[in-house]
């Protein structure tokens, strides 16, 4: 007799949508498969394979690991979530009256388990077995009770052995999911990206060339910077737009005041940490306990090199590093980021004379590549030379932002000497996974209507009139996942009153029909 299982999940992938967030989750759904077969046998027929389950035990485990030469290894348990699936009482399950036959009898147990919210994106390590990574799978345990067939004829081998042959068996298999976060979940139909702006204080850096300008002209200067709210990791550019103006600054002063350029540079930020102790990510997010982290519990299915580090086989060089952080910039090779304004520099000198200061704009488009070109020498970073979505783990994180400087020059007054500064400023930026728009309602009518033969159906949109009436879900149900109370209820029951009419008792045929629906 043969007993297998397998996961089957109803997607290939586990789609997260939103900012992490601890009170909220998602679904993971699917079947546990078993699937039972009687041997084949020489000297006799195949016998119906028998056997009771106990069991099915469901666990979804979630870690994350960094493997490096110079913080060593570091594991930590994201989260374990265990659901029974068998029934209460024990359920026999045989394949008799279809044991001749080489296909397995299957039996799938649905399952769906509800998935923290806050749980960070899948993410493998760099070639080379180092940086850092995370991971999600789902195991299953099943216990069983084998049952003998004692109505066949038993060979003097089975007779003996049978007192020592234990009937309890036990099966496990896992399957990795892939979790993937998206910044919003699915549209109708593609739409333009949401823009942020920030409005940013100079002086932040200002240095000297011979004169420094008067801190009193370049804090007037306003610079308005404009981001995509989430940047697509799959597209290959960013838009930017770039506004300043002057506001209460003196006449004189913004005729002598120039703008010759600016200059712009795509940094991504990475971090990796030996220990999440200290840090804020478990006052954020529910992690477990230490006495559910390694050493202390295993994790569930450990990076190979980890026994090297329990065992004292390898030590990292420093014991003394905490961290280690990576500064890339984003910019095509030979691409310096600088852009030249053209004609007259002089773009505030008619602020003072109108009543209200116009915005000198300044659009773009900043290209950046996905592969990364090779650190510095001397560079202790381990991990994979490419782009990657924003993200806050609680041993890893990625940061982007854009470095902007806006360079200026001051005519000084009573002198031919010109000054010149750099404003530096530092804009956010948040890179993500864009959610595929949804197809267009007229494709499933049309599909439909391509299978159906012509005249044998009435029209597609009277067969599914609910298409487009169906509510959505925040209509149904709160942030929580709890039904809504309807605005409107049902009129309160009334007991009928002696004047309504009987009702009329179903016919004998009608009570039959009933019973046999009640039976199936």
């Amino acid at each position: 007799m043969s007993v297998s299982i397998d996961i089957v999940p109803l997607t290939p992938a586990l789609d997260m949508y939103g900012e992490p967030d601890k009170s909220s989750a998602f679904s993971l759904s699917g079947v546990v498969s078993i699937a039972l077969t009687s041997p084949h046998s020489v000297f006799e027929r195949r016998r119906p394979a028998r056997v009771i389950l106990q069991s099915v035990l469901l666990t979804f485990h979630g870690q994350t690991e960094v493997i490096t030469t110079t913080l060593g290894y570091s594991p930590l348990s994201l989260c374990s979530i265990s659901r029974e699936l068998a029934p209460s009482a024990p359920l026999e399950l045989t394949n008799e009256g279809h044991e001749e036959t080489d296909e397995p009898s299957r039996w799938n147990i649905v399952f769906d388990l509800p998935i923290p919210g806050w749980l960070p994106a899948s993410h493998d390590f760099a070639p080379g077995d180092f940086g850092a990574q995370t991971r999600y799978f789902l195991h299953a345990a099943v216990r069983f009770v084998v049952v003998e067939d004692q109505r066949g004829t038993s060979s003097f081998f089975t007779t003996f052995c049978s007192p020592f042959r234990s009937r309890d068996r036990s099966i496990e298999t896992h399957k990795t999911i892939t979790l993937r976060r998206f910044v919003e979940p699915p549209m109708d139909e593609a739409t333009p990206p949401e823009t942020i702006n920030y409005l940013l204080s100079p002086p932040i850096q200002s240095f000297d060339k011979g004169f420094q300008i008067p801190l009193n002209v370049l804090s007037k200067i306003q610079v308005l910077a404009s981001v995509p709210k989430y940047v697509d990791v799959c597209e290959d550019h960013l838009p930017f737009t770039l506004r300043l103006r002057t506001k209460d600054l003196e006449d004189a002063d913004c005729r002598r005041l120039q703008i010759t350029n600016f200059k712009v540079d795509v940094v991504q930020e990475e971090k990796c940490r030996r220990s999440t102790r200290s840090s804020e990510y478990q006052a954020r997010y529910p992690v477990p306990s230490q006495s559910s982290q390694p050493p202390n519990k295993p994790l569930f299915n450990a990076h190979h090199l980890s026994d090297m580090y329990w065992l004292g086989l390898y030590a990292p060089p420093d014991s003394k590093a905490k961290g280690m952080t990576s500064f890339t910039s984003l910019l095509p090779p030979g691409e310096p980021g600088v852009y030249h304004l053209c004609g007259d520099h002089h773009i505030f000198a008619e602020d003072a004379v109108k009543d209200t200061a116009t915005w000198y704009t300044l659009e773009t488009s900043i290209s950046f590549v996905h592969v990364l070109p090779p650190l510095s020498e001397g560079t202790d970073w381990e991990g994979a030379l490419r782009v990657r979505p924003s993200a806050q783990g609680p041993l890893y994180d990625v940061s982007h932002s854009l470095k902007l400087t806006v360079c200026c020059t001051y005519s000084m007054p009573d002198s031919d000497k010109v000054a010149t500064a750099d404003m530096t400023f530092c804009v956010p930026l948040a890179f993500g996974r864009i959610a595929p728009p949804l197809p267009s309602r007229d494709i499933l009518p049309a599909l439909l209507h391509s299978m159906l033969p012509d005249g044998a159906y009435p029209p597609l949109p009277s067969l599914l009139p609910f298409a487009a009436n169906l509510p959505a879900y925040s209509q149904l149900f709160d942030s929580q996942g709890n039904r809504k109370m309807d605005a409107t209820p049902l009129p309160l029951y009334t007991p009928r009153s002696s004047s309504d009419s009987p009702v009329e008792p179903p016919s004998s045929n009608e009570k039959q029909d009933e019973l046999h629906a009640m039976t199936l």
